[in-house]
């Protein structure tokens, strides 16, 4: 039996990347690995097979200050330190965008898992203004600037990239009334619950009166990063008015049931970038059965994979050239919104099936396992 040791917090970032493995926790001991969740960094912690922080709230525990770590701070320390005890040590990455890293740890960890990689690994060489590729292309094209830089870069290593492998990506959490309270008691105290996902979903033939809904954040505090939510609204709210769509965009703050009712209600749901590409909304669209309509993803890789284009989502371009064309063609032909939305629909519900956690188990071991 191999002891593998996570060390955790109870934000909402961090259930979701442990959701699956709570799940599964009894199916990964019976494989021969017994997993312990720990919320502080202790000498028990460190005493293990394989050592697992999630870096988020390893970087608050340590008191992590620098955005770059050096060979003489907190951070790469307590790794040197740690190969004392632990086996092997996996970072894994859980920030939200494919470009934020700590490449800068490579050398003293076994494993770097990141839930979304690019797949031109040499982009990881470069620099992008505002931290990520989509505040790169808005800074190059509209001229878009960050009031304070963002300086958490370090390149990636040629030949240390192996280390680099994907993990899975949020899309294995509780994705359901992701917000609700219950969800919020449960990761405040776990052992009083159980890890299931009952998600009711909604047929995608369900006739619907809303064209479109989007309610979401723009006073994001990088402005690079904003611009792309500020700039999707502008353009729906034009795309809306010019064809007379029936719409919610934005307004008053709805009830948790006023929510889910517009999402059940809407053909389709546009779901922008945020601190990173993937966000709850894109799993709601699948469970209410709408056409989830998305900045193109192409740059990257997941897993599980159910981001295809055209066939479980409608991508638009970054510069919005094809958003309206994108949206009436879908709104006319209702068989092919119909279509993209049930594959999109058919793909998360294999994703946390039966055979999806079986899928899962072996994946996460061979994530691990160096």
């Amino acid at each position: 039996m191999k002891i593998v040791n996570i060390l955790i917090d109870k934000s909402k970032v961090v259930d979701y990347t442990i959701f699956p493995i709570r799940k599964n926790i009894t199916n990964l001991m019976l494989m021969g690995y017994q997993i312990n969740f720990y919320h502080a960094i202790t000498a028990k912690l460190l005493s293990c097979d394989i050592l697992i922080l999630i870096s988020k709230p390893f970087l608050k525990l340590i008191g992590e200050t620098e955005s770059v770590v050096t060979e003489s701070g907190r951070t790469i320390q307590f790794l040197i330190d740690s190969r004392k005890y632990a086996n092997k040590i996996i970072w894994l990455d859980n920030s939200d965008s494919t470009s934020v890293t700590h490449f800068e740890i490579l050398p003293y960890v076994d494993r770097y898992l990141k839930k979304q990689i690019f797949i031109d690994r040499s982009i990881y060489k470069k620099n992008l203004i505002g931290g990520r590729i989509f505040t790169d292309f808005y800074n190059s094209n509209y001229d878009i600037q960050d009031t304070s830089e963002f300086s958490q870069f370090y390149p990636l290593d040629d030949k240390l990239s192996y280390k680099l492998k994907l993990s899975w990506n949020i899309g294995l959490g509780k994705m359901d009334n992701a917000f609700s309270i219950f969800n919020h008691l449960r990761r405040s105290a776990p052992i009083l619950f159980s890890y299931n996902y009952h998600v009711n979903f909604h047929s995608c033939k369900k006739h619907k009166t809303r064209d479109l809904f989007l309610k979401t954040s723009t006073n994001l505090s990088r402005e690079l990063v904003a611009f792309h939510r500020e700039e999707l609204v502008s353009k729906l709210t034009k795309i809306i008015s010019k064809h007379k769509l029936s719409a919610v965009l934005q307004g008053k703050r709805l009830s948790k049931n006023q929510y889910n009712a517009f999402l059940l209600e809407s053909k389709i749901l546009p779901s922008p970038f945020g601190w990173g590409e993937l966000g709850v909304r894109d799993y709601e669209a699948f469970i209410n059965g709408s056409l989830l309509l998305k900045p193109d993803m192409t740059h990257m890789e997941t897993w599980p994979n159910i981001f295809i284009p055209e066939q479980t989502y409608q991508p638009f371009s970054w510069d919005f050239s094809n958003l309206e064309s994108n949206i009436l063609k879908l709104l006319e032909n209702k068989k092919e919104r119909i279509r993209i939305a049930q594959n999109g629909q058919d793909a998360y519900r294999d994703s946390i099936s039966i055979s999806g956690m079986e899928k899962f188990c072996d994946y996460f071991i061979n994530a691990i396992e160096v």
